[in-house]
């Protein structure tokens, strides 16, 4: 039989996420797909299906994510598996452009994923737009440079509280980088300890909230796994969020997590390259910091996403940078693009005009959010400097104050 793409039917979306626990070797639980369930569309999720068997899945979070001075509708493309008796068909091929076109027809500029192998994604232009930092620390090293006096306080919350404290906290951290997503109220229910699953328990969920005169600063969402060895405890600290408004915030809160009792090794993942931990740190190297991809980015509307983010620098009058893209995957959206920038934002046009800068759809992809600039992208061959200058003037216009940051994967 051939195999059809088409959407999931709604009353077999369950299924759909079920078939993903071959290719990912994960369980999926009734309690996980409830949650995926109550942020999804399922109009947004397809399927590849042989006969009546579910052989391929993919699915699309409607979500807005933090750019350069503000924020655009982008779609979270997930959930993307194909079974392995059904590989190298042409079926992701298929589901890839099922869901690009419908991100173009629902006027998305951008979409993004966490790939679980960044050669797949690359084919249909994304870029690499964040590199995330994790940790290994030994806690018991973990001292900082300097002897900032403790200040607030920090408080460990019920299971299944604590969202009207976190949410603000969330939003002005939000608000300073690019690479946050949007969160509603469903969305927060993954992320922060559930009342009648994390409320005890070895391994359970913690949230802390740290807090001064002027309310919550900081909160982080951590599991410790207790350990005991020959020579005393050995536990592990397992941080999977910490989220700060000041830079206060940021120091307090990691204060505390260094100094959670009977726990000798701290783990922590997603941190953005610029995380102030390691100037904080006395001894930077005991962190034990790794890098690995981030977020992927890609451009579904050129002029939409372009005038859809600030910039970096005020230009003079008349100053401008002429981009020749290539994109094979989004036709629309190849040719000479003009950016024209005053008071931050840009003007995008398609224009005749040389070009100064030629690359790719990846490659815009990668400088959108400011986390790879354009003069690294050049040293790697990626693009290409088609008139002198053209190349500074890029990396000053797309490059941001702070490195993008995407603490939650989807």
């Amino acid at each position: 039989m051939s195999v059809e793409i088409r959407t999931c039917p709604p009353d077999r979306f369950p299924e759909l996420l079920r078939t993903a626990e071959v290719a990912f070797g994960e369980d999926v639980s009734d309690e996980l797909i409830e949650r995926v369930a109550k942020v999804s569309d399922p109009a947004r999720f397809v399927c590849a299906v042989d006969g009546d068997r579910f052989v391929g899945t993919g699915g699309v979070f409607s979500v807005k994510l933090s750019v350069p001075g503000g924020e655009l509708p982008t779609a979270g493309v997930t959930w993307i598996t194909v079974l392995p008796s059904h590989r190298r068909r042409g079926i992701l091929r298929g589901m890839m452009r099922l869901m690009i076109d419908d991100c173009h027809a629902r006027n998305e500029p951008l979409a993004m994923l966490w790939a679980s192998e960044g050669a797949i994604y690359q084919r249909f232009g994304y870029g690499l737009a964040t590199v995330g930092v994790h940790l290994e620390a030994e806690t018991a090293t973990a001292r900082f440079a300097r002897e900032w006096p403790a200040e607030g306080s920090c408080r460990l919350l019920r299971a299944g509280e604590g969202l009207d404290l976190v949410t603000p906290v969330y939003e002005a951290a939000r608000a300073q980088r690019a690479g946050f997503l949007s969160r509603t109220p469903d969305w927060w229910v993954g992320q922060l300890p559930l009342a009648d699953k994390d409320a005890r328990g070895g391994e359970a969920r913690r949230l802390v909230v740290y807090e001064t005169d002027r309310g919550p600063e900081a909160y982080a969402v951590y599991k410790t796994k207790a350990d005991w060895g020959s020579r005393g405890p050995n536990g592990t600290v397992n941080v999977e969020e910490a989220i700060a408004s000041t830079e206060r915030g940021t120091r307090e809160i990691w204060r505390f997590l260094f100094n959670v009792d009977l726990m000798r090794t701290l783990k922590a993942w997603r941190l953005p390259v610029d995380h102030p931990l390691l100037l904080l740190a006395a001894e930077p190297r005991r962190l034990g910091m790794g890098l690995g991809d981030g977020l992927w980015l890609r451009i579904v509307d050129v002029k939409a996403a372009l005038e859809g983010r600030a910039y970096g620098i005020d230009w003079h009058a008349g100053g401008r940078v002429v981009l020749d893209l290539r994109d094979e995957y989004c036709p629309w959206n190849a040719g000479r693009w003009a950016l024209e920038a005053s008071d931050g934002r840009a003007r995008v046009t398609a224009t005749k005009a040389e070009p100064d800068l030629a690359l790719d759809a990846n490659d815009l992809g990668s400088l959108f959010l400011g986390g790879v600039g354009a003069v690294s992208l050049a040293r790697a061959g990626r693009l290409v400097e088609l008139r002198a200058g053209g190349l500074i003037a890029a990396e000053a216009l797309f490059r941001t104050a702070l490195q993008p940051w995407c603490p939650q994967e989807f």
